[in-house]
């Protein structure tokens, strides 16, 4: 049986305290292979669940487990959100399949359709700022899912809040 071993949120730190006032969440299964499962914030605070579910390779070097993980559910948060639309659409366009939908059906490797794009996304992303922050909770996760996770985050240029 699966049991929740990690969380993501991404979200905006609030202009008064602490925390991060969330826009999607990420929650992470272990067994039988690491997977997240993606939600998305309704402005009444209902959650939409993302249909699918992401696979990362976290034996990739390096791995993007965050990063795709905001392109398919936040990429609002970029700082060149924008770019991001942009990119997405013409993957939507080109190939049929936008970030969310390549995340969450778990085909970002190499050589997939609108690969390059999804690429050029990520690249895009970890070198330009994050307008949000993102909290990260372990709750017994693997060493393949904690360290892929840390050194992803380290690539992103935006406020981490830890709860490990």
């Amino acid at each position: 049986m699966s049991r929740l071993v990690a969380t993501l949120t991404f979200g905006r730190e609030p202009a008064l305290g602490g925390g991060v006032e969330p826009v999607a969440f990420a929650h992470c299964y272990e067994a039988p292979v690491p997977r997240f499962l993606g939600y998305l914030v309704r402005e009444s605070g209902d959650l939409d669940r993302v249909p699918g579910a992401y696979a990362p390779d976290l034996d990739a070097d390096p791995a993007y487990p965050v990063t795709d993980l905001l392109l398919a559910l936040a990429p609002e948060l970029s700082s060149i959100a924008g770019r991001i639309r942009t990119l997405d659409t013409k993957a939507e366009a080109n190939y049929g399949v936008g970030f969310r939908e390549k995340a969450f059906d778990s085909d970002v490797a190499w050589g997939s359709d609108g690969y390059g794009r999804h690429f050029e996304a990520r690249s895009q992303v970890e070198s330009h700022p994050i307008d949000g922050a993102v909290a990260y909770t372990s709750l017994g996760a693997g060493e393949a899912v904690r360290a892929a996770v840390a050194d992803n985050l380290v690539r992103l240029d935006c406020t981490v809040v830890r709860g490990d």
